[in-house]
């Protein structure tokens, strides 16, 4: 009996070793960390201590980063084309040499810029004047056109870049030598309004004349704009008396004109024995001419 006492005793304790591994092992599976095991007298046992070890910061994924180089390799490309391959007619431009060969000054005063859109429109801009208009361009076998009805029309060649300058080459037919022009920025003069400006409250605001479609505008700051068929405009300063307005503007030089006026009623102002008639802010007529 004591043999069998023996037996069961030492199988006991093997089983309870058994467990004590698999709880160490289970431990050592569910946390980060080391585990150390003891041996004494009553059995083995297992102690876990912390790693301390500091966990690595997730990189990038591979996708975010090919996608930022291609963003990188588009703006880039972008950039080489715009600035070497463009050869758009869209821009500003200023005429420096002329079908008889005679050259312009592109930065003197009274300049005419040309800018055309990409939409299609072209503003003409000399001094504090605008014209606008609208062009078209094709190409027939390999040569690019352009057409403006009241501006320009011809074969055109575009070439240098954003660094030298770029050239565009306009060869109208039956004229033997081209036009030249290069890009440009607008620069407008700049008028001063007199610091002896008082505003009048009744002569402030638009003024329209339906039956020739003009419209003078009379800013309270002493800066008027008159608008010509809706294709025209003049920007200027102006000043007044009793009996006339006088402006300025900017053409090949400053400019100044008078203009007698006078109002009759409170929406009718006659400028040159014209009548001309208050507008509201949406552009609508504040006294049609039958009620005015």
């Amino acid at each position: 009996m004591e043999e069998n006492k023996d037996f069961f005793a030492e199988t006991e304790n093997t089983h309870t070793s058994a467990e004590t591994n698999n709880d160490a092992a289970e431990t050592s599976a569910n946390a980060q960390g080391n585990v150390t095991v003891y041996a004494d007298e009553d059995g083995p046992t297992a102690v876990f201590t912390e790693d301390t070890t500091p966990t690595k910061k997730k990189s990038i994924q591979t996708p975010i980063i090919i996608a930022a180089a291609i963003v990188v390799a588009f703006i880039a490309a972008f950039f080489v084309f715009t600035a070497f391959f463009n050869s758009s007619i869209v821009g500003t431009w200023v005429l420096v040499e002329d079908s008889n060969g005679a050259t312009h000054d592109e930065a003197g005063d009274g300049v005419t810029y040309y800018t055309l859109d990409k939409d299609g429109n072209i503003t003409v801009s000399v001094g504090t004047i605008t014209q606008k208009s609208t062009y078209t361009v094709t190409d027939k076998n390999g040569t690019k056109y352009v057409n403006s009805s009241n501006v320009f029309s011809g074969s055109y060649k575009i070439s240098g870049n954003v660094f030298t300058g770029r050239t565009f080459e306009l060869t109208v037919e039956g004229v033997e030598k081209p036009y030249i022009f290069k890009s440009a920025t607008v620069k407008k003069p700049v008028l001063k309004v007199p610091d002896t400006f008082k505003k009048n409250d009744k002569l402030t605001g638009k003024w329209n004349i339906p039956s020739y479609d003009i419209t003078y505008e009379f800013s309270a700051d002493g800066t008027f704009l008159a608008d010509m068929y809706g294709t025209i405009t003049y920007e200027g300063v102006y000043t007044y008396d009793d009996e006339k307005i006088t402006v300025t503007y900017y053409a090949d030089s400053e400019t100044t004109i008078d203009i007698p006026y006078a109002f009759d009623g409170n929406n009718t102002l006659v400028m040159n024995g014209m009548g001309y008639y208050k507008m509201n802010s949406d552009g609508s007529l504040v006294a049609t001419p039958d009620q005015a």
